[in-house]
Order: C-alpha cells, then structure tokens, then sequence
C-alpha cells in the first residue's frame, strides 16, 4: 500500500488533526440539542403537572378589610397604600367582562391559554401603529403572570412557565371563572387590585353599579393605569374608554348606537384624597375600633387579609347622633361635643368622638369621646355616689340641709373647703330624691361623707373608671369628697358604659362593638358575642360582665333618675317615654353634661371647648359670659349647662334618642321590689316629707317655669312617727371647691 505524504500548509506546516473531543462531536454533537429538548420538556411537564396554581384568595396581595354595621351595611375599610376586594364576579353586569375581554384578548373563548392568532394581531397592530400598542398575552397568561409568577421580566424562561401554566388553567376552570379571577386580581391604578377596589376609588360605588362608560374606562387603562388617569389626562383617558366601546360594538356585545352614547362626554372620577381624608362614615368610630380593638390583635393583618368585621354601629344611629350634635351646635366656632349610645350589655350603637364626623385625620388625632384624659362630668357623677349610698342601704327619702354653702369636714374628706350649690342657690331640708332631681351640691357633699369617700372610690372602680387613662391598666381611684361632685376626668365611653348598667340591672356590661370577624371567604374566625354557633366560628370571645350593685338597688336610682326628667334639670331630655338620666357641668361651666337611658339603650353627650393656647400656658375657654372674650365664650349667647339652655347636651340627647328609639317597644322601668331601710334625718330640722316643686337650680332654663321654693329650714320636730325611728346620724358636708352642678 503506499502511503501518501501528508501535505503542508502555506508556510510548510502539516495541518493540525482533529481533537478525540472534536472527533467525537462530529459524530454525536446532534444528539445535544435532543437532549436539551428532552431536559427542557421533562421541566416543562413537571412544572405543568406539580405547580400550584393559587385563586384569589390565596394570591399574596394586600387584600383590605370591610367593616360592617350591624345590619351588614358596608361603613368602610382598614387598608395601607393597597386596595383590594374579593366579589363574585358573576353578579357583574355583562358588559364589565365584555369589556375586558373586548380590550385585552378578543378570542378569549376561542382559545385554550394561549393564542397564536392574538400574537400575530398585536404583532401587526404594533408595527403598522410605530408603537407597542397591544400585547399578546391572553387573560389567562396575565393572570398566571400578574398572580402565580408574580415576575415582570421578559425571559424565555418565564415566558415558558407562564404558556404552560396558563394551558393547565384553562383546562382546570371555565372561562367565567378564569375571567373573574382575573377581574378580582388586575392591577387598575391608585393602589387598586380588582375591578370592585377600581370602582369604589374612582366612581365611589360598588362594582355592580358601574355604568358602561365606566367599566370601559377602566378595561382601557389596563395596559398602563398611572397614565390615563382622568386628573392627570382627561384626554387620553377619554380615548381608551372610546376605543374599548368601539372594540365591543366590533365583536357584537354592544350596538354602536350604544356604544355612541356611552362615549359621550369627558371620564369623571372622584378625587384621590376624598376618600382617604374626608368621606369616611364614622370615622371617629372607625379609629376607635382599630386603636383599641383590631389593631392590637391582628397587628399588620388588618390591612392585608381581607377580613370582613361586623360591628354592633348602627349607621342610622350614627347619622342620627351626627345629626343631631349638627342641628345644635350650628355654627364653626361652637364647641366640640361627643356622643356614646350603647344598649345594657355594651353593644355599641352610635359613637361620635368630635364635630368632624367623616374626617379621618381628625379622628386619628384626638377622640372627645373615648381619649384619655377625658372631662370632668360635674353633677352627672352623682349617681355613682347614690349607687353606693344605695348598696349601703340608704333609702333616698333621707333628708340634709340644701343650705349653701357648707364646709368640707377634715375627716373623712382630709380637707375642709367650702361647697356651693349652682348660683349660690341655698335650700331648707331635703330628700336624696329632690336634691338629685335639682341637683344640690352640698347635699351630695354630705351624703359622700356619710358612706365615705373611699367606698364611692371602690365603686367607680367597679364600674370602670380609670384613675389615670393613660396607662394600660386600671389604676386605683383616689378616695376624696370632690367624686361626689365630678372632680374627675371621665370620657363619654365610661359615663356610658356606667349608665348602661344601671339599664342592666346593676350589672356592668363589656364594651365591645364586634359582633365577628370573618375571613376574606367568609368563614367565621372569630364570635365576640354570643354568636358563635349562629355563624359556625372557629373561636369565640364570651362577654366578661360583673354585677356591680342589686338588681333592686339600680331600679331605686332608676326610679329617682326619672324624676330628674319628668320634673327637674333635665325637662329637655323629654321624649314621651319613660328616660332615667343626670345632667352635669363642670366647675365655671367648663364642661356640660347629660348621661340619661331607657330601658333598651344608654345614651351621654358631652359638649366643651377643646384646649387652647395663650401665651404659651394651655387653657380651656369656658362656655359663659364675662370679661375676657377670648376665655369665655358662650354658645349663641346662652352660658351652657347639662340641660337648661337649647344648645345644652340634653337638649341633644332629646334629638338623638328620639329616632334612636322609633323601632323599640315603649316599656316601663323596672319597679323596685323595696326601698333601703336605713333612713338619715339632718340634725335638728325634722323630717322632709315630700319633693319640692321642680326648681331648676343648677341649670335654669332662658326663661323658667314658675316653680315654689323648697320647704326652708326648720327646727320644728317630725310628725309623731308610727314606729320608733331610726337613730339621727350628724353629718358635715363634704366636696370640692368652687361651684359645679
């Protein structure tokens, strides 16, 4: 064999042999791009078979929560910079999906997750439009996309992952349900996820209640929601709603005609900031509910997990008080004023915190009516020293001197300051009954010192004041004469829940306003009431309630409280039913009062200047008349007191109560099965047998009745009793100085 010499290169090199490495790609290198294809199908097979495919509900997407009136009427939402609301989407009218189908993937029926026919018309549409103007993904890819992936980058990877997925779900859903879980999940612009969050921000209504013109808007602003914001560009945004309704007349789901008239006119959508600021239904109430309630047990999930919270708010309530505090105090410079309304067992039921009844910065900034360190209550405390006079078993036919003034004893009350009645006003001898009813200082200082200070301590601690509102805890209360007569700061929350247990039967209620709380499917979570087997919750939080005085004890000061109202300070409260109640104003009519009930719900007012600044010193102007304008102010030139002038709380009580109160049955308190035995006769004045006639003496009205003064002092001794009486007990006023009614 001959053998052939090996030729050279140009420059008389042999020409290098092929590698084994390269020997051995010529012969197999094509089966690499086999095996790239096998790998990248075996990953795309597991990926169709394993991954999950997650609904709505399980998307992580900040999801707000609802709150609920008690008759599931919608009064707002806790929720951060994110907006979104799970619906069923097949309550929406027709053309709201015909829209978004008709701008977003017009063979959405046709096609089984991906549409090749769709890719090819944005492709054309984008080349002939010399811009990106569509895309070519359907409804079911941006779905997997915008929800599953959660991944915005143009890789062949995710764009793999995203066909695949996307065929798996159209072979697992129907059409109506892949169509709604997009329209619950598509982002539409001012931190909107779904088309029921897009309606409420920008129309201010549910998504079942857009017109067609609006459900085309928003299927146009799709693409880029930031861009064709009506505020920003109300002629772009009039353009893709005009183009989405002339694409829907093309497919045949609405008439041009139609289409013609939807398109006329500009985009009107409300403003960002009203809804945020100044459009919330009781925001005082809202605020409330997430300082207090919400917030320290959900923490962060308040905003995120779509939880549905029914409260015990009765929105015709609330308007009812709102507008109510509106009707009186009519004019901007007026005193702030607080409502609480509660039934006995503490299901709240209306609940203003300040003037500004739908701010909800101002609600966050302070709360009149549940914000410590609250006010003092003046005379609308004294119930809580006869409740204790009561369970000590001192009948309120006892009788004291109404002389003004009168001293402070230094024991038990450790000082001895004077006490006056409401203008000086001084009386003769007197029941507990008729000084309650026209509201006598100085009868109420002795009466503090006979039961002692430190037992009406231990009951307001019973009934849930705080001794100091801004710790966490309850702190002890300081036993001194001055409780008798309001030296105390009390919030309209507490006032409430103590008029509410004397409604109760003497059994102090918890004040919570949750009726439930349900997840973002409507599963119960949780029962604060007991409801717990009604709604088949998961958890239930029972009541905590305790009785603070006898059932027979709270029907005698029920029954003297209603004197107060047929016939003494509080005629304003008047509603043609039987009301319990207690006017009060603080020391230089600072603060006024009227905390009153029927059998079926508790109601108290305050009315007051917020604090003020002169001169660098904090003050609170007064709602009376005198030198100085900028430290006294009256209200519509009346010096305002609980109950006796038009602009006083009563009078706003009386408004309120009287549409509270059009859908409960008129009943009678309940009749005290018998008085306490222990009877006080004052010291050397005999025995008061009767009432007087009404006389309005802390608290006159612009122009008052004719009235007879009380019975003056006597030294003449009682009517021969028909039994031994009982022993005579000496008694020396107690209370707080200065006036206060």
């Amino acid at each position: 064999m001959r053998i052939l010499p090996r030729r050279r290169g140009r420059r008389g090199k042999l020409p290098k042999l092929p590698s084994r490495t390269q020997r051995w790609l010529l012969r197999f290198g094509w089966l690499l791009p086999l095996l790239a294809l096998v790998i990248g199908g075996g990953i795309l097979a597991l990926t169709y078979a394993f991954a999950s495919i997650p609904l709505p509900r399980d998307i992580k997407l900040s999801s707000s929560a609802e709150v609920f009136d008690r008759n599931g009427v919608r009064i707002g939402t806790y929720s951060n910079e994110i907006h979104r609301f799970l619906i069923d989407t097949t309550e929406l009218p027709k053309y709201v999906g015909q829209a978004v189908v008709a701008a977003e993937d017009r063979d959405f029926y046709e096609h089984g997750g991906i549409s090749l026919k769709g890719i090819l018309r944005a492709a054309w549409a984008n080349v002939t439009g010399g811009e990106i103007q569509q895309g070519g993904s359907t409804i079911a890819q941006q779905y997997i996309k915008n929800a599953v992936l959660q991944n915005p980058e143009r890789t062949i990877t995710r764009k793999i992952k995203e066909a695949i997925l996307a065929i798996k779900l159209e072979r697992r859903y129907s059409k109506q349900q892949i169509l709604g879980f997009y329209l619950n999940t598509i982002y539409l612009g001012r931190g909107n996820y779904g088309v029921e969050a897009a309606s409420r921000s920008y129309f201010g209504r549910p998504a079942d209640e857009m017109s067609l013109s609006e459900a085309a808007f928003l299927a146009g602003i799709i693409p880029s929601p930031e861009s064709y914001r009506p505020e920003r560009d109300a002629v772009a945004a009039k353009a893709r709603r005009d183009r989405v309704l002339d694409l829907m007349a093309d497919e045949g789901y609405i008439s041009e005609e139609r289409a013609e008239q939807a398109s006329r006119g500009k985009v009107k959508v409300e403003p960002v900031t009203q809804r945020s600021v100044e459009n919330q239904k009781a925001a005082y109430f809202m605020e409330w509910l997430r300082k207090e309630y919400l917030y320290p047990e959900y923490g962060d999930r308040l905003y995120t997990s779509g939880l549905k919270i029914h409260t015990t708010l009765d929105l015709k309530m609330q308007d009812s008080a709102e507008d109510a505090v509106a009707e009186v105090l009519t004019e901007k410079e007026d005193p702030q004023a607080a409502v609480v309304s509660m039934t006995p067992d503490g299901a709240v039921r209306a609940f203003v915190g300040g003037r500004d009844f739908r701010n909800v910065e101002k609600a966050r900034g302070f709360s009149y009516a549940s914000d410590p360190p609250g006010r003092h209550p003046g005379s609308s405390f004294k119930p809580w020293t006869l409740l204790t006079a009561i369970e000590e078993g001192i009948s309120p036919t006892s009788t004291f001197s109404g002389r003004s003034p009168y001293t402070y004893p230094v024991d038990p009350c450790g000082v001895n300051d004077p006490v006056e009645n409401y203008g000086g006003s001084s009386y003769g001898t007197m029941t507990l009954d008729s000084a309650t009813t026209n509201s006598v200082n100085t009868v109420y200082a002795q009466l503090i010192a006979q039961v002692g200070p430190d037992k009406v301590a231990d009951m307001l601690e019973d009934l849930g004041f705080d001794g100091n509102g801004f710790t966490d805890k309850l702190d002890p209360i300081e036993p001194r004469c001055s409780l008798a007569l309001g030296a105390f700061d009390a919030t309209p929350v507490q006032q409430a829940r103590a008029y509410a247990a004397l409604a109760n039967g003497g059994v102090l209620p918890e004040v919570q306003p949750i009726i439930r709380i349900d997840d973002s499917d409507g599963n119960c979570l949780k029962a604060y009431r007991p409801v717990k087997e009604e709604y088949d919750c998961a958890e239930e939080d029972p009541l905590e309630t305790h009785r603070v005085a006898s059932e027979n004890s709270a029907s005698v000061i029920t029954e003297v409280l209603t004197h107060v109202v047929e016939g003494g300070t509080a005629t304003a409260a008047e509603i043609g039913r039987p009301v319990a109640g207690k006017t009060g104003t603080a020391q230089n009519n600072k603060d006024a009062w009227f905390g009153g009930y029927v059998p079926q719900l508790a109601t108290v007012v305050w009315e007051g200047y917020p604090i003020d600044k002169r001169n660098g010193e904090e003050y609170q102007p007064l709602m009376q008349s005198c030198a100085d304008l900028e430290l006294c102010r009256p209200v519509h030139g009346y010096t305002v007191t609980g109950g006796g002038t038009p602009v006083s709380p009563a009078v706003i009580w009386q408004k309120f109560m009287e549409e509270a109160v059009l859908e409960l049955e008129v009943v009678p308190f309940p009749t005290p099965s018998a008085l306490p035995t222990r009877v006080i006769r004052s010291p050397g004045t005999g025995v008061y047998t009767g009432p007087p006639d009404p006389v309005e003496t802390d608290e006159p009205p612009e122009e008052p009745p004719e009235t007879e003064e009380p019975p003056p002092e006597t030294s003449e001794p009682p009517p021969p009793p028909s039994e031994p009486p009982p022993p005579t007990v000496v008694i020396t006023p107690t209370g707080a100085p200065g006036r206060r009614e």
